[in-house]
């Protein structure tokens, strides 16, 4: 399989916000990391198009809130 190369420049703060979730989820490669976060907007963006809503749930509560992302607010219904 080929590869390409990506490169992303992050400010400081942005960088270590990272680098302490990455430590928190043993995740050992920025690679992964970045994996990790691509497959659940690849999901979301599907679940989008299908018309749901990407949300939490508080089952105790009986509750849930919403997910407020810019990019996915340009994700259009096909439903």
């Amino acid at each position: 399989m080929a590869t390409v190369k990506l490169q992303i420049e992050f400010d400081v703060e942005k960088m270590k916000e990272i680098e302490a979730t990455m430590r928190e989820l043993h995740v050992s490669t920025k690679k992964e990391f970045i994996n990790g976060a691509l497959t659940l907007l690849m999901w979301a963006i599907k679940e989008r198009k299908a018309g749901r809503v990407i949300a939490s749930v508080d089952e105790r509560r009986d509750s849930f809130k919403e997910l407020e992302m810019p990019i996915l607010s340009e994700v259009r219904s096909a439903a």
